[in-house]
C-alpha cells in the first residue's frame, strides 16, 4: 500500500522503517482499517488525513492530558478522531465538526466496532456556525467548553469530493 508523502519524512524507506517499528505495532486494528478504507475510497486524497505517526502522537498526547471534553474541527474519515477518542476516558465526550458526513461515514463502522461511538458527538456543519451554536447553548460563559481542541480543517483539496 502506498504511503502518503505528507510530513517531514521525505524518504519513503525511512518513513516505512519508522512506521513499521514505532507506529504500526501499536496501532489499533480498527484504526488501520480506517486508514485502508480512506486510501481505497479517496486514493491520493488520503494525504488530506492525519498521517499515522501524527495519529499516534495525538493518542499519546491525549493519554497525558486526559481531557474529558474535546473538540475536533475537520474530521474527514475519522482517523484522527479515532486516535483521540481511543485515548480519552470512557466518560469523555469528543465534539467533532466537519462539513461532510459522507467522509465521516467511511470511518464510522470502524469507530463503532471499536466501541468508541458513544464518545463522539458529530456535527455536520462549517465550523464557525457550529461553534457559535455551542457557545449560545452554554449557560455558564465563564466555564470552558473543552479541555482540548484539535483543528485540522480548511482542506480545500477535499471540499469538492462529496460526489466521490
Amino acid at each position: 500500500m502506498d504511503l502518503p508523502h505528507k510530513g517531514i519524512l521525505q524518504s519513503p524507506a525511512l518513513t516505512q522503517y519508522i512506521y513499521g517499528t514505532s507506529v504500526y505495532p501499536r496501532e489499533h486494528e480498527q484504526l488501520k482499517k480506517i486508514w485502508e478504507a480512506t486510501i481505497v475510497k479517496y486514493g491520493n486524497l488520503a494525504e488530506t488525513t492525519v498521517p499515522v505517526d501524527e495519529g499516534r502522537f495525538l493518542s499519546l498526547f491525549m493519554e497525558i492530558l486526559n481531557p474529558k471534553r474535546m473538540l475536533e474541527i475537520g474530521v474527514f474519515t475519522g482517523y484522527s478522531l479515532f486516535s483521540t477518542a481511543l485515548a480519552m476516558p470512557n466518560d469523555g465526550l469528543l465534539t467533532a465538526i466537519d462539513i461532510s458526513r459522507d467522509h465521516y461515514e467511511v470511518g464510522l463502522p470502524y469507530i463503532k466496532d471499536a466501541g468508541l461511538a458513544h464518545k463522539i458527538n458529530f456535527i455536520e456543519s462549517p465550523a464557525t456556525p457550529a461553534l457559535n451554536q455551542l457557545l449560545l447553548a452554554t449557560t455558564n460563559h465563564d466555564e470552558k467548553l473543552f479541555d482540548f481542541a484539535f483543528v485540522d480543517a480548511n482542506k480545500t483539496s477535499y471540499n469538492n469530493t462529496t460526489s466521490c
